[in-house]
This record gives C-alpha cells, structure tokens and sequence, in this order.
C-alpha cells in the first residue's frame, strides 16, 4: 500500500519505519527544515513501555537513556509537598532515536502540507501525525489546549531530579526534566499565561545556559472529543487525535499506543476500516475523557469528591492497572490530596 505520513515527530517516525517494515511504500512530508527539525516536549516517558516500542523496531532502549529517575517532587498550594515513587520514569534521547527510526525513511523535509494538496491524492492514505496542529483534519470543536513554552538548558545546579510545580486550580504547571550532566528541560504550561516557576528557576541558577527555547502549546483534549479521526483517505493518529493524557499533558506513549492501533487495523484487510480504527481508539483511551472531566471541573474550582466520586474511581483503577506506563506509583490516598491541594 502507498502511505503518506505528514508529521516525522514520535508518531510519525515510528509508524512509518513499523509500515515500511510491514512491506508498504512510504513517503515521509515534514514542515520544519532538516537542520531545524527537533523533536517538543520534555523527553520524558516510561522506561517499560518505551524498551517494548524500541524493540518492535529493533532498536535497544538503553542506548537513550540520558536519566532514571527514583523520585519526584511535586510543589503544590500553601506550600505542601509530594513525592512520587517512581518506577521506570526516564529522559531519554528524543531527537536521537527518532533520527535513528528515520534513517531508511523517505522523508521531505520543509514541505508544508495542507488539506487541498495536490499530490496527496497520489497515496491510498494520508496519516496526520502533525500533533498539536491536526493540519489536515477538520478542527474540533471541543479541542482544549494550554500555552506553554519550555528550555533545554545546561550549566543548572541544585537540581538532579524530576520536579514540578502544581498550579492552584490545576490551571497548570511547571517542570524540569533531568537531562543528566546538568543539562535538562524546564518549562511550564498555564491557561493564564502567568508561567510561574520559569523566572524563579533562572534567578535560582544563574549560570543556567539556554540551549532552546521552544513554544508548544499542550493538547488536553481527548480522542471522544476530538472526532471525526478522518476525512476521505486522511486519517490521524496520535496527538492530532488526541492521544494525550489530559492530567499531565503527556503524549509520547498514547501516541506510540495509537500508532500499533493503526498498524493492526491497517494489517487486517487490503483497506482501511476506518470505523474499526475510530471504535478501537476510543475504547482504548475511553477513561482519559473521565480524566479531561476532572481536570476541567478543577480549572472551574467545580470538582466535588463526593459528587465526582465515580469519576475519581475511574481515574484511578484506570492509571492503577497502567501503573508501569505511567513509570510512578499509583496511590487512591495521595491521588486525593494532590487533587485538593490543587
């Protein structure tokens, strides 16, 4: 089968070295020039699901690793205090290990695509794994995203370990992500565009260096709201559709999940079953809709424990049973006081 995959990010990097494997002719399109190309977001993922992603593509996961982190701290309201344990939480080389899935891809880089582009009908499918953009799919009415902007830094002191700051209304956060030789990813994500945490860090390192400063805003939406998944050969998968989990803003494994949801649709006919891929992501991502729930009835200072009691359940069996995707423990006691420190 002729594929086009418009986007080289995670997604597209690795489904089109999984369907080019399967014997499929692809053809990679990516806005950004060679040179500038590099890949948003923290870098940072589960270890246990990323050494099975890595695997299916041949590739040894460990070869990435930058940092394995034991504990995270979490700053919350009125000055409290969370750790998380973690448990497989990683950094890993982003850039390079999509370069290294992109490596026998035919990929076209600076080329900006859009729904009326010609050659696109040249394919049997076109795949949207332009994330955040959804460039070649209809908007969504009820797409929510949050501002943010992060910097890949170095010469940073003190710090050696994950570590976020929570917002007041779960309205939004900061982070840092170890790189590993005082190197890392700082940023923040925030509905009012305050930031907090991204000045206080460069008073408190001083010699911080900035390598990158990147804008990317972070899609909470999740795929029941973010339909219809295609339009005539056009068809997202990952961010585009909203493959990210709404309370932390992480897309990398949802992405990758969706990614062998498509494969396994695709591998099972000589066509697509559009209908069978849409059934099959929703059901699979059906409790982050209960997620994005609690963290917009949050944002409204709405979110009652007694009255949002199933969905607080659900929330938690769900993230329970995925305990080694996430790379932290999971805990009913703590999940409740992080969620009204907030």
């Amino acid at each position: 089968m002729k594929l086009a995959i418009v986007g080289a990010g995670v997604a597209g990097s690795y489904l089109g070295n999984r369907l080019q494997e399967d014997g499929h002719q692809i053809e990679v399109f990516e806005s950004s020039r060679k040179e500038s190309h590099w890949p948003v977001c923290a870098w940072g993922a589960s270890k246990n699901m990323l050494e099975t992603f890595s695997k299916d593509v041949g590739l040894n996961f460990d070869n990435y690793v930058l940092h394995r982190g034991k504990k995270l701290r979490m700053d919350l309201p009125d000055e409290k205090i969370e750790y998380l344990d973690l448990k497989g939480l990683v950094t890993y080389d982003k850039y390079q290990w999509e370069q290294d899935l992109c490596q026998r891809l035919r990929i076209n880089y600076g080329f900006h695509c859009n729904p009326e582009s010609d050659f696109l009908s040249n394919f049997d499918y076109v795949i949207d794994c332009t994330g955040f953009h959804r460039s070649l799919l209809p908007r969504s009415p009820q797409d929510f995203i949050i501002p943010s902007y992060e910097f890949l830094v170095e010469n940073v002191s003190g710090i050696d370990e994950f570590y976020v700051i929570g917002y007041k209304g779960a309205r939004g956060y900061f982070w840092f992500f170890p790189l590993g030789d005082g190197r890392g990813y700082m940023g923040a994500g925030d509905v009012d565009r305050k930031y907090y945490g991204i000045s206080e860090f460069f008073e408190k390192n001083p010699n911080a260096k900035i390598l990158r400063k990147i804008g990317r805003p972070i899609r909470l939406s999740p795929p029941k709201r973010m339909l219809p998944f295609y339009n005539d050969n056009i068809i997202g998968v990952g961010e585009s559709i909203g493959c990210v989990f709404p309370m932390l803003g992480e897309g990398i494994i949802p992405s990758l999940i969706c990614c062998n949801i498509f494969i396994d649709v695709l591998n099972k006919d000589s066509t697509f079953d559009v209908g069978l891929y849409e059934k099959r992501v929703l059901k699979k991502f059906g409790y982050y809709d209960d997620v994005y729930r609690i963290v917009r009835l949050k944002m409204d200072g709405k979110l009652n424990s007694v009255k949002h009691f199933k969905l607080l359940m659900s929330m938690y069996r769900n993230m329970k049973r995925e305990e080694k995707r996430f790379g932290f423990g999971i805990d009913f006691e703590q999940m409740n006081r992080l969620l009204k420190a907030l």
